[in-house]
């Protein structure tokens, strides 16, 4: 369904984030005053006010009359096996979301979409920095955090660059043009019902059809097996089209294009995904990028916020917040970031059903032997684990995150690192995770996003 077709039926937006605010605006532009949905009651409509009006009603999902609603744009936080959107299926009404129908409009456009478990925010603006270095206009939307309904009101670019979620990606009906797949890992088991459902519904994106060109990350054995029957796989990362070589050097089918050495984010993990930003921009392209785009590209960018990003240092110890590590997959990563170095990593979250004996397995084996410290109340399998008499490494508790940061401090030498890296995602009430980044930055005593840049 394109927005026209969209703006031609009666309208019912669930959710007041910013990507259900983002669509009610963009229908109010054409003309459409939509019907709000929301759990919150009063604080939702307080949210809609600036949008649509002070005065507008938003209703609960449970008392809509679906009879009087033809389509309903669930925003992603909306599980889509909530029952009341069975319900409005059972009436007639069509399920969709902004990235379905954003797709559907530029299903003929040059875009460029990142997905996975982990590394999708790097890969894409990475290669939409490449891209950009090689003198396209590029919009970069999506997931990463610019809704792609603020695109419609926009010139149109010469490329797209989209960040899609497992929640965006559930309801697309169109394939775009080339697709990257970052990794695949079990991650949001809770949202979307098992790890099976998890991984139909992560590639979605892939499977809608008709295939476009798909950059596969050949160090990520789920990925490798889940898409082997595609007809236009293209492999990047330790193997493949776009190699990354035990000297740094990046390669497309043999000619060197960058040196990842240049990379100022640590971790093995950041060099692969390098090699998936340069296969999704020479996929997009047609032909490789030219080195010097590349290395332009590697050259400016220090890292995103709450990825495994070093916020400062203080005493000789080096701060490094990984929030969005949001699984046992993206923590195991990120353990290998900082070789040889003592190491002292904070976990802990809500419980989201993920296993985390790969992650357990690479603490026991790390040398020198890392230390942990557990949040209190965190439910999740890891911490859950490592407060068990069998944990494979030394760990103490702490009632909350800043006590955890003193605890950390006081057993980690100089020259080391206290990585806050989670493992769970933020608990209910948390605040997400970019209110633990803050905290954790404020609690090492680097204010609310960091003081002096520390080696990375």
């Amino acid at each position: 369904m394109t927005l026209d077709q969209l703006c031609a039926r009666r309208v019912a937006v669930w959710g007041t984030g910013t990507e259900g605010l983002a669509m009610a605006r963009l229908l109010a532009g054409h003309g459409v005053i939509p019907v709000m949905l929301d759990d919150e009651g009063a604080a939702a409509a307080d949210r809609v006010a600036p949008v649509l009006g002070a005065g507008t009603v938003v209703h609960p999902p449970a008392e809509v009359d679906w009879g009087a609603v033809d389509v309903v744009v669930r925003s992603p936080g909306v599980a889509r096996s909530r029952p009341e959107l069975t319900g409005a299926e059972a009436s007639g009404v069509l399920v969709t979301t902004a990235m379905a129908v954003w797709l559907e409009d530029v299903r003929d456009a040059p875009v460029l979409a990142v997905t996975g478990t982990k590394g999708k925010s790097t890969t894409a603006t990475l290669a939409a920095a490449i891209l950009r270095h090689q003198g396209l206009d590029v919009a970069l939307v999506g997931n990463i955090g610019t809704p792609v309904t603020d695109s419609y009101d926009r010139p149109v670019p010469d490329a797209y660059v989209v960040e899609v979620s497992s929640y965006q990606a559930v309801d697309v009906t169109v394939t775009p043009r080339v697709c990257v797949l970052t990794s695949l890992a079990p991650d949001h088991l809770d949202w979307h019902g098992g790890e099976e459902a998890y991984y139909r519904d992560k590639l979605r994106l892939v499977t809608a059809g008709p295939p476009g060109e798909l950059a596969v990350n050949a160090a990520s054995p789920e990925a490798l097996a889940r898409t082997a029957g595609h007809p236009h796989r293209t492999l990047f990362g330790p193997t493949g089209r776009v190699v990354a070589g035990p000297d740094g050097t990046v390669t497309v089918d043999g000619a060197p294009v960058a040196d990842a050495r240049r990379l100022r984010v640590p971790g093995a993990h950041n060099v692969v995904n390098l090699c998936g930003a340069v296969a999704g921009a020479t996929l997009l392209l047609g032909e490789p990028p030219r080195p010097g785009a590349v290395d332009a590209a590697v050259d400016a960018y220090d890292g995103l916020p709450s990825r495994c990003r070093t916020v400062g240092t203080r005493d000789g110890v080096e701060f490094v917040d990984d929030a969005l590590a949001s699984n046992p997959f993206a923590t195991t990563a990120s353990l290998g970031a900082f070789p040889g170095r003592e190491l002292t990593v904070i976990v802990g979250g809500a419980d989201r059903g993920t296993d985390p004996t790969d992650l357990l397995a690479a603490l026991g084996d790390r040398r020198p032997s890392p230390r942990a410290v557990v949040l209190d109340g965190a439910t999740d399998g890891a911490a859950r684990a490592l407060r068990s008499p069998g944990s494979p490494v030394e760990s103490v508790g702490a009632a909350d995150l800043r006590s955890a940061v003193a605890a950390a401090v006081a057993v980690t030498p100089a020259g080391g690192v206290v990585l806050f890296s989670p493992a769970a995602p933020t608990p209910a009430g948390g605040g997400g995770y970019a209110a633990r980044s803050r905290e954790f930055a404020s609690a090492a005593g680097l204010g609310e996003t960091g003081g002096e840049p520390g080696p990375s």
